[in-house]
C-alpha cells in the first residue's frame, strides 16, 4: 500500500512540474471574450496561473471583476493587480463586481507585479496578453533587460489578411489600435511572440447551442459567465481571446507561420517582406475543432 502512495505522490509532483506557468494581462469587462478566456484557463490543468493584471480604461473595476471571477471559481488566492487607468470605456460587466474586495486584489502596481514574477522565474513564465499592450510595454520600458526573462508573449491581436467578421481585408485590430506605440515596443523587444490575429479568431462564434451547453453546466463559474453575458447585452460572442489561451495549451489547434511583423501608427500589423521574423503568427484554424476543444474544458 505504501508503494502505491509513494507512486501517486511522485506522479502528482511530476504533473505539477509540467504545468505551464502563465500570467494573464486582460481588459476584462468590455467585451465578453476575456471572461470566457479566463474560464478556459481555470479549467485547464496544464496551466499554472500565477496572477492577473488588468489594462485599459477603469483598470480597478476590471481588477475587481477578475478577482471576483477567480473567487467564484475557487481560486481566490490568485493575485490580481490593476494597471495604470486609461481613457473611460464601457465596462457594463463591472456592475457584477461593484464593491468586491479580496486580500489578493491590488488596485495598482501591474507592471511591478509582472516584473517580480519574471525576476523570480526567469525564462519560465509565459505572458498571455488579451488586451491592449500598455502594461507589457510599460514593463519593457521600465526594465528593458526583463525581455530576456520572459519565456514568450502569447497575444490576441493584429490582422494579417483578414478583418472582422467575413471581411477579407486586414483591419486595425482593437487591441493593437488602442495603443499602437505599446505594440511597437513589444514587437521590437526581442521577446518570443505568438500572435492570434483576426485571421484565426474573427470566425469563432459561440452560437446558441454552445451557449446553452455552457450556461446549463450550472457550476459557480459557468453561472458567473451567464450573468456577465447578460450584462454584456449582445447576442453572439466571438471567442477572440480564448484562442490565444488555446494556443498555449494545444498549439496544433492553429496553423502558424514565422513572420516579420511591424506595427504602424494606426494600429495595423503589417508583414515586412524580407524582414527578420519576430512572431509566430496564427494563419489558419478550424472553428469547429476549436469549439469542441473549448466546450470540452468549460462545459464537459
Amino acid at each position: 500500500m505504501l508503494g502505491w502512495v509513494l507512486l501517486a505522490a511522485t506522479v502528482s509532483r511530476t504533473a505539477a512540474a509540467r504545468r505551464i506557468p502563465i500570467l494573464l494581462d486582460t481588459d476584462i469587462g468590455t467585451d465578453i471574450d476575456d471572461a470566457f478566456a479566463l474560464a478556459l484557463i481555470l479549467n485547464s490543468p496544464e496551466l499554472d496561473l500565477l496572477g492577473v493584471t488588468t489594462v485599459s480604461g477603469d483598470t480597478q473595476a476590471r481588477a475587481r471583476l477578475a478577482a471576483k471571477l477567480l473567487w467564484v471559481a475557487g481560486r481566490a488566492v490568485v493575485p490580481v493587480y490593476a494597471g495604470q487607468p486609461g481613457q473611460p470605456l464601457p465596462i457594463d460587466q463591472a456592475r457584477w463586481a461593484e464593491g468586491f474586495t479580496s486580500p489578493a486584489l491590488r488596485l495598482s502596481g501591474a507592471a511591478g507585479f509582472l516584473e517580480s514574477q519574471f525576476d523570480r522565474r526567469p525564462g519560465e513564465v509565459t505572458l498571455i496578453a488579451i488586451g491592449p499592450l500598455t502594461n507589457v510595454a510599460a514593463l519593457l520600458r521600465k526594465d528593458p533587460p526583463v525581455a530576456r526573462k520572459i519565456k514568450s508573449i502569447v497575444m490576441m491581436g493584429g490582422s494579417i489578411s483578414h478583418g472582422y467578421g467575413s471581411d477579407p481585408q486586414p483591419a486595425a485590430e482593437y487591441n493593437i489600435a488602442q495603443d499602437p506605440a505599446a505594440a511597437q515596443t513589444v514587437f521590437a523587444s526581442g521577446v518570443p511572440i505568438v500572435m492570434a490575429p483576426l485571421d484565426v479568431t474573427a470566425m469563432l462564434q459561440l452560437d446558441f447551442s454552445a451557449r446553452r451547453r455552457i450556461f446549463t453546466e450550472l457550476t459557480p463559474l459557468t453561472n458567473a459567465l451567464a450573468i456577465l453575458y447578460h450584462l454584456w447585452g449582445r447576442e453572439t460572442p466571438i471567442l477572440f481571446d480564448p484562442m490565444a489561451v488555446a494556443m498555449v495549451i494545444d498549439p496544433s489547434l492553429c496553423a502558424t507561420r514565422r513572420l516579420a511583423i511591424e506595427v504602424d501608427a494606426r494600429g495595423f500589423t503589417r508583414v515586412r517582406p524580407g524582414g527578420e521574423p519576430n512572431a509566430t503568427v496564427g494563419v489558419q484554424a478550424d472553428p469547429q475543432r476549436f469549439l469542441r476543444f473549448y466546450l470540452s474544458r468549460v462545459a464537459p
